[in-house]
């Protein structure tokens, strides 16, 4: 069964109906220039909202590896989702508590276990580069590595990634958002059930 995050959350309403609606990781940007952010101490407030069973995660960016581990121990979260330079540092001090995340195509995967795969598309990315990215993700998969997919998945066309990729967890923000930081929770329950029914098949 795919696992399933939903990400940027900022609001205690929009964790517990994530929670609610089947969510197994409810992550919480904490990198000051994005949209979604929220500060240490909001994480703390919002973690209170995870209960046992569905892990709470912090997404980092260009933070050191000692910093990394501090803001996980002060934050009170789960695991740490980490981009830059230091990520696999960060995933040898913390082992299974961190993800590192890449950047396609200017990133390589590494040997990273588990691995978040990103990548910048346009607003409305065509199939063919979709396909692309999931290509890349289902290698990975094959070899037996644990890989979240994100980038672009809508309720539209996560049955499809998830039939293309094969990934160990998919990740959803903008997605399942009606503006940045604010959940839709039609959509969110809707892509759940979706990921559900494209795991089952």
């Amino acid at each position: 069964m795919t696992l399933i995050k939903i990400c940027g959350m900022t609001t205690a309403e929009d964790v517990d109906q994530a929670v609610a609606a089947g969510a197994d990781m409810i992550g919480f940007i904490l990198v000051p220039w994005s949209p979604r952010a929220i500060d240490l101490e909001q994480a703390r407030s919002l973690r209170a909202h995870v209960p046992p069973g569905v892990e709470a995660i912090g997404v980092l960016s260009d933070e050191t590896a000692e910093r990394a581990v501090a803001m996980l121990e002060e934050s009170g979260l789960d695991r740490v989702q980490v981009y830059g330079a230091d990520a696999d540092a960060t995933q040898a001090l913390l082992g299974e508590r961190a993800i590192v995340a890449r950047r396609l195509p200017t990133e390589q995967s590494g040997a990273a276990d588990p691995v978040l795969l990103d990548r910048s598309f346009n607003e409305d990315p065509e199939l063919e580069q979709l396909a692309e990215h999931w290509a890349t993700v289902r290698a990975l998969t094959d070899a037996g590595r644990r890989v979240i997919l994100a980038s672009a998945l809508t309720v539209d066309n996560v049955v499809a990634a998830i039939a293309a990729a094969q990934p160990w967890a998919v990740d959803v923000a903008r997605g399942v958002e009606q503006s940045p930081g604010h959940k839709d929770h039609a959509r969110v329950s809707a892509f759940i059930a979706a990921v559900r029914e494209g795991s089952a098949a």
